[in-house]
């Protein structure tokens, strides 16, 4: 007998999977992957910088970042990339990686980075006297604890005038964060969802709300979850996880960038307010303006290719 030239493809794990099944793997797999993470992170950190507690290391902020970039891999990037391939025997595929997007877009993008910020400031100091019903007064409390411990981190991490130190808090600070947050929650969470339920625009929303509920921080969460939502429909317009994975990295990184000149210049930004910049309400109404067209040339270039695809 002859052997088959084309032995079958491999049947992907999920296939047939209840949709609880899939989401329960994949629970194990973001709780296996930051456990391993967290102690290999801890390991690698412990031999560069001495043993014992985070305080007594030799270099804090280096060790943190080990720490940190070791949590982006393992509790971001692996889970998503792995089911990725137990859905569909490919790391690449189910998250739209293997997809670029246009370059129209990516132009587009990269102006909205900026447009955007005047407005991402604006809702945060909104969004800053926030607070629970009382009746969850415990929570908030735990959240700003966790709020502010996450803000000394970042200023341990972040306030160093030295420009090598800038570009490896880019790749630590904004490109891994970018990269694994991005494969997490639009690559696999909002996939999920949008298969799911069959409607682009629930699974856009119910992923932004867990993507800005997941980092515990009352006085930000509107801003993050319409970022949030603007990634999810940079990833639904586009096809490809690249798009919003290039504007999450601009966020992040524009955010490093002005906190490193300031602190270079001698500026304390810690209790600036977007309000005491002179002319603010005319910069926040030039930027709206600027990110609805920028929206709306977004959403035409989608609509384009869409139509264009039909037409052939």
């Amino acid at each position: 007998m002859e052997s088959n030239p084309f032995p079958p493809a491999r049947i992907p794990f999920f296939e047939g999977k209840s949709r609880f099944v899939q989401i329960v793997i994949f629970l194990a797999l973001i709780v296996g992957c930051m456990i391993v993470a967290s102690v290999l992170g801890v390991i690698v950190a412990s031999i560069f910088y001495g043993l014992g507690t985070p305080a007594e290391a030799s270099n804090q902020a280096a060790y943190y970042r080990i720490i940190q970039s070791f949590g982006s891999v393992g509790t971001f990037m692996l889970p998503a990339l792995l089911f990725s391939y137990l859905s569909e025997n490919n790391f690449f595929s189910y998250n739209q990686m293997n997809k670029g997007p246009k370059y129209s877009m990516v132009n587009i993008v990269l102006v909205m980075s900026l447009v955007i910020l005047p407005i991402v400031l604006a809702l945060a100091e909104w969004n800053s006297g926030w607070k629970l019903p009382a009746s969850l007064a415990g929570l908030e409390n735990w959240m700003r604890r966790m709020d502010e411990q996450n803000q000394e981190l970042v200023n341990l991490m972040a306030h160093d005038p030295r420009i090598g130190i800038l570009f490896v808090n880019l790749f630590v600070m904004a490109m891994l964060p970018a990269v694994g947050e991005e494969l997490l929650f639009r690559g696999t969470i909002q996939q999920f969802l949008h298969k799911w339920t069959k409607s682009p625009h629930w699974a856009i929303w119910i992923t932004a709300f867990v993507f800005s509920a997941i980092h515990f921080q009352i006085s930000g969460f509107i801003p993050r979850m319409l970022i949030g939502a603007y990634l999810g429909y940079l990833f639904y317009w586009s096809g490809s996880l690249w798009l919003p994975i290039i504007a999450h990295f601009l966020h992040n990184s524009w955010s490093i960038i002005s906190d490193f000149i300031f602190l270079r210049r001698g500026i304390d930004v810690e209790n600036m307010q977007f309000s005491d910049v002179h002319a603010w309400q005319y910069i926040l109404g030039v930027a709206i303006v600027l990110a609805v067209c920028g929206l709306f040339l977004l959403w035409k270039h989608r609509k384009c290719s869409l139509c264009n695809t039909i037409g052939k």
